[in-house]
């Protein structure tokens, strides 16, 4: 018989069971019944008390059970005792209430694990005895209330006795064991307990004689997912695990998850409660609205990032009749330019920003149009061409709006294509974060149509107010604007995995049908997207099995802050399986550009932080900086994490400690002399020595060999003090560098004795400059070393 079983196992255990077993003995807590909150001890936060309960009830409970020791040797304790230790002044009828009112709370949270009310309706199948074996403050009659509440009076019916350890004043590991044997008269090896506690209910169990059975509720992975989720509940509202219990009620359906391969955990633990989360708290805001219009509202989801949210939905709701949209930027953005004033405006923003090609294709030119503009120089200088020619031409600018009322029909005749008819109330779906598309198509399909419109995504963060009509699951109903931007920080990472594999919508035929970009994605991408969606859908569809009767406590609410917890932790906390999935990603801008880029270049982010340490950000942040992170270990991210949160105003020098100190020589024309510079520490080992060069032009000779015997070399090169003023110090020019007793032994790598430098020629010109130096020291100097320790 398995040692330790998963919960996905626990169900047919007894076919596994040893001879001759008689009585199935349970632990009652994470065994029989859970609780939707991520520590036992998070539903002490519902207790009303000023600056949050959980600590006073647990440092009640500790001082209980040592005065009961001190006092009369007693190792276990109930829940009076521990009321009487929080409220010392109050009367017994206060304690009581007190004691009633906790029972209540915990009520609230529990539930019965269908795969273990399975087993015991197998076990009763077979004429085996059951027993409840359990560690609690409890009394019995709590105990069987608190079991009856949470599975039914059904399930208790199954029950043939109750054993807890506050009635017989010690645990499973002291003797509690003792006294189911002689209470039940049967053999112990005629027993087979299972418990989650791994010394409780497997070690003392097997010391008493028992068989017995370890049950792991999570993997290692999972575990450690289900704490950091927890950690960034904490960190994004204050109140949780204070006054807010941490809410998790997917842990069941993590529990029964049988695939380990980090793309279906991916997809089934993460986007499996988030999306489905996000369709429930959907349903409700298309039913509010559609009872306020008086009609139904029609929600449609906005392609191509609506993919999944609408696969979960209409997988929930199906009679809803949702539908897909294709309304791209791109296509809302061409429909909105109706005049000068908001042609000027559209020019503004994406002249600079847009190719030439993309940009005269959303002004609606033809290439004959626009080819002569292909020839004034860089991307930006032919955008801005363009611009400049259409900003001033006005018969171009007819054409444009003549063209574009041409291609309002077109995109009428795809609402109508989607189901929308004129007068009709829309809800458009989409993940986020600004609502862009809302902005534009509002006041067009009113004019053209007279449709209403209002949104709905997952994410909702507007820089400028709209006045439109919008919400998101993660607003600023739940959180302040600071931790909304932290969070859109990172938002490609949901959309890549809620989209589908097409091109961006770029216009719209006669009839309706989208006309889209193509796309050059790799087979890669779409396979590991499909994998991820895929496993999503497993979750939605098999999430509530494990639950025998979901918890009053399991509101939509706290479902809510659940799934911005686990996409929070996620964008900002990822693990090493779920970096290797979306390295495998690429992404697009949804503008009408075929060309793609890699969502996560962790070569880059490694070889960038080994050079210039979290400052390498300054100058490029990357899509998902996070996931570029995570191989520099947890504070690394936390740092991010919390900086990002909370704006904190941490500068390079502030996590400069450490450092080593290196002699330099500086030789000029007139005079030379040796200087100590400090290299700090970077990432990985690795350290940034900057030496400065003014208008004298010194050789520099860096003594590498008074600190190390073996050293990496990762970067010698100048760069401009102008640009580090600027914050911008990725770039840098080589410098002409002789090696003098270092011997390379490999690119990069050098064995250097005691005088060896590395020496750098003056850098051409007069401008201020700084030597940036990247070295590891693989073998430190002896002598170096024993120097630091006397000092």
């Amino acid at each position: 018989m398995q040692m330790t079983v998963r919960a996905f196992e626990i169900e047919g255990l007894l076919d596994q069971a040893p001879e001759g077993i008689e009585v199935l003995s349970l632990d009652c807590f994470d065994t029989l019944i859970w609780r939707n909150t991520h520590a036992p001890s998070d539903v002490f936060a519902e207790i009303d008390m000023t600056g949050g309960a959980v600590e006073p009830r647990s440092w009640a409970e500790g001082n209980a059970r040592r005065r009961a020791m001190a006092r009369s040797g007693a190792k276990e304790i109930g829940l009076t005792d521990i009321y009487r230790e929080m409220l010392a002044h109050a009367s017994e009828d206060e304690v009581e209430a007190a004691v009633t009112h906790e029972l209540t709370l915990e009520a609230r949270h529990a539930f019965a694990f269908g795969p273990v009310v399975a087993l015991m309706r197998e076990a009763r199948r077979r004429g085996l005895k059951i027993v409840i074996v359990s560690d609690m403050y409890l009394t019995e009659p709590q105990l069987r209330a608190h079991i009856g509440a949470a599975a039914g009076e059904d399930v208790m019916a199954l029950i043939d006795q109750v054993f807890v350890s506050s009635a017989y004043g010690e645990g499973k590991r002291d003797g509690l064991f003792d006294h189911v044997i002689e209470a039940l008269g049967v053999a112990p090896d005629r027993i087979l307990h299972i418990g989650d506690n791994r010394a409780a209910d497997y070690d003392a169990a097997i010391e008493h004689g028992l068989h017995a059975v370890h049950l792991a509720q999570f993997d290692a992975e999972s575990a450690s997912r289900l704490r950091m989720e927890a950690a960034t509940a904490r960190i994004l509202d204050p109140l949780c695990g204070i006054s807010r219990p941490i809410a998790q009620a997917h842990r069941a359906a993590v529990a029964m998850r049988t695939c380990n391969e980090p793309t279906y955990v991916l997809g089934h633990d993460i986007m499996g409660p988030a999306m489905a989360t996000y369709a429930h708290w959907l349903k409700a805001e298309i039913d509010t609205a559609s009872k306020a219009a008086g009609k139904p509202v029609k929600p449609l989801f906005v392609m191509r990032d609506g993919y999944l949210p609408h696969k979960v939905f209409d997988a929930l709701y199906p009679e809803v009749g949702a539908r897909t949209v294709d309304l791209s930027r791109f296509v809302a953005l061409r429909a909105s330019i109706k005049d000068e004033a908001s042609l000027g405006k559209h020019l503004d923003e994406w002249s600079d920003t847009l190719p030439l090609p993309s940009l005269a294709r959303q002004l609606m030119l033809f290439e004959n149009e626009y080819a002569r503009f292909a020839k004034a120089g860089s991307a930006e200088t032919q955008s801005a061409a363009l611009a400049k020619w259409v900003r001033g031409n006005s018969d171009i600018q007819r054409k444009i709006f003549t063209r574009r009322e041409a291609f309002l029909k077109r995109l009428v005749a795809h609402m109508n294509h989607v189901g929308i008819a004129p007068g009709d109330t829309v809800m458009l779906v989409d993940t986020g974060y600004n609502g862009t598309v809302q902005n534009l198509v509002t006041p067009i399909l009113a004019e053209t149509m007279g449709v209403s419109v209002m949104g709905r995504y997952v994410f909702l963060r507007e820089k400028r107010r709209s006045g439109l009509d919008k919400r998101g699951m993660i607003d600023v109903r739940n959180y302040d604007y600071r931790t909304l931007h932290a969070l859109s920080l990172s938002i490609v990472s949901l959309e890549q995995l809620c989209n589908v594999s097409q091109g961006s919508t770029i216009d719209f035929t006669a009839t309706g049908e989208a006309i889209r970009e193509k796309l050059d994605r790799k087979a890669t991408h779409n396979a590991t997207r499909d994998a991820v969606q895929a496993a999503c859908m497993d979750y939605v569809r098999a999430a509530g099995n494990a639950v025998l009767k979901a918890p009053e406590a399991d509101d939509l609410d706290s479902r809510c802050r659940a799934a911005t917890a686990i996409l929070a932790r996620l964008s900002f906390l990822p693990n090493a399986g779920e970096v290797s999935v979306f390295e495998r990603f690429d992404f697009d801008y949804n503008m009408g550009l075929a060309h793609t880029e890699t969502l996560v270049d962790t070569d880059r982010g490694r070889n960038g932080l080994r050079r210039r340490g979290l400052t390498f950000y300054n100058d490029q942040r990357p899509q998902f900086l996070s996931a570029e992170l995570q191989a520099q270990g947890l504070s690394m991210s936390l740092a991010n994490f919390a900086t990002s949160r909370f704006k904190l105003d941490l500068r390079s020098t502030d996590f400069e400690v450490g450092g080593i100190q290196v002699p330099v020589i500086l030789a000029g024309a007139a005079q030379q002399g040796v200087m100590e510079f400090t290299a700090w520490p970077t990432a990985e080992g690795y350290y940034q020595l900057r030496v400065p060069v003014g208008e004298q032009r010194p050789v520099i000779a860096v003594q590498l060999g008074q600190t190390c015997e073996w050293v990496q070399v990762e970067e010698f090169g100048f760069i401009p003090l102008e640009n580090l003023k600027k914050g911008q110090s990725a770039a840098t020019v080589a410098a002409k560098a002789t090696a003098d007793a270092m011997e390379q032994m490999s690119p990069g790598l050098f064995r250097a004795s005691p005088t060896g430098v590395l020496i750098a020629a003056p850098p051409e010109g007069s401008e201020p400059m700084v030597l940036s130096l990247v070295f590891r020291p693989v073998v430190a100097r002896a002598a170096t070393v024993q120097l630091r320790a006397a000092a």
